[in-house]
């Protein structure tokens, strides 16, 4: 799935080991930078200076108006190792700088690549992420009784996902109509008698306002491979514990590099501010019920940073399918596709559907 656009670092990246030579590689487990084969350990960097917000509006303008040709750049993809590479326009013979390959895409694309300013470092290791799984399996009332038992654990990756955020000054202006519920008591005729019915009605209120509101960190996915609906399912993460981007912790995981353009992400969180303010103003407008709530927004200020954050790719088989799922690499949140018990779920229905019966003859026997 993320083969041709993500890249194993410690196939790529040398890290040697200080001590004897020997390749470093990060390990969730320790939360350090260790050599498997001495034991060296190098502790986490926690710092966090360089991860500043950058202007929105002059990333736009940089990349509409970037011509690589006068700055002596081309992107190159390389078939071998999934890398993805500058080298000077002018260069025609290219072998890859990573893994050496020659297999590089000739026709490749011209681009501007933001780096990274933060990571959130894996907390949650294979051996973590396999007992997540076995406890997540197990829950779930309207799976398959034999699930916990026959489902087969099939693929895990630990990829670092690129993430771009955003933030922005909003100022809103609303106006709309709040409806407040009462009641009144009318005389109606039912099976031959009179009888008093209650009667829900509505008053109209007319209401404006002003909203003013910061976001901050609104976190749009930039890979084309994972739906950011997938992705909130393990939401959270906690990006206050993110630290300076180092390719070294990237060392023994796979990354990949976003696809999804800083402007064309902004789209999307631009979308996810408006329902934000949209519930915000609704909140203002209060009433039991709502119409005709239009708001005018004016958005200002707007930052970015583009940070990578860790995550378990995974797939399990059951009864001859794949199901996907997903666990936070920080968090250790899941979230995935189950089967379901259809034997289960009909027997409930038809449970509901008794007890329904059974209600509407004993309200007819009175």
């Amino acid at each position: 799935m993320f083969e041709e656009n993500t890249v194993a670092l410690d196939e790529t990246f040398g890290l040697p080991c200080p001590s004897c030579g020997s390749q470093l590689r990060y390990s969730a487990k320790a939360k350090k930078i260790i050599c498997s084969y001495c034991g060296y350990e190098e502790e986490l960097d926690r710092s966090n200076d360089k991860i500043i917000e950058q202007s929105l509006a002059q990333a736009a303008s940089e990349l509409q108006n970037y011509i690589p040709e006068r700055v002596g750049k081309k992107v190159f993809d390389c078939q071998g190792c999934g890398a993805k590479f500058m080298v000077e326009s002018d260069q025609v013979n290219v072998n890859c700088a990573f893994c050496s390959s020659k297999n590089v895409n000739q026709e490749a694309f011209e681009h501007r690549y933001i780096q990274p300013v933060g990571v959130i470092p894996f907390y949650i290791s294979r051996a973590e992420a396999e007992k997540i799984f076995a406890k997540w399996i197990h829950k779930g009332f309207f799976t398959p009784s034999s699930l916990g038992k026959k489902a087969m654990l099939e693929n895990m990756h630990g990829i670092y996902i690129p993430f771009w955020t955003y933030d922005a000054h909003t100022e809103s202006n609303w106006r709309g109509q709040a409806g407040f519920y009462y009641y009144v008591t009318k005389t109606v005729r039912r099976n031959g008698k009179l009888v008093q019915k209650r009667v829900r009605k509505t008053r109209w209120v007319n209401r404006s306002g002003h909203l003013k509101h910061f976001f901050d960190d609104v976190l749009v996915i930039a890979s084309e491979r994972l739906a950011q609906k997938q992705v909130n399912g393990i939401m959270p993460y906690r990006l206050e514990e993110m630290v300076n981007y180092d390719p070294r912790l990237m060392v023994g995981w796979e990354t990949e590099v976003y696809q999804v353009e800083v402007d064309a992400a902004y789209q999307k969180a631009d979308i996810t501010m408006d329902n934000r303010i949209r519930q915000m103003c609704s909140a203002q407008l209060g009433g039991d019920t709502q119409r005709n709530l239009r708001i005018s927004t004016h958005k200002h200020s707007q930052t970015f940073k583009h940070i990578v954050l860790p995550l378990w790719l995974c797939s399990y088989r059951y009864q001859s399918k794949v199901y996907q799922f997903l666990i936070n690499g920080q968090t250790g949140k899941v979230h995935g596709k189950k089967p379901l018990s259809w034997l289960k779920i009909t027997l409930l229905v038809l449970l509901v559907a008794a007890i329904i019966v059974t209600i509407v003859l004993l309200t007819k026997e009175q």
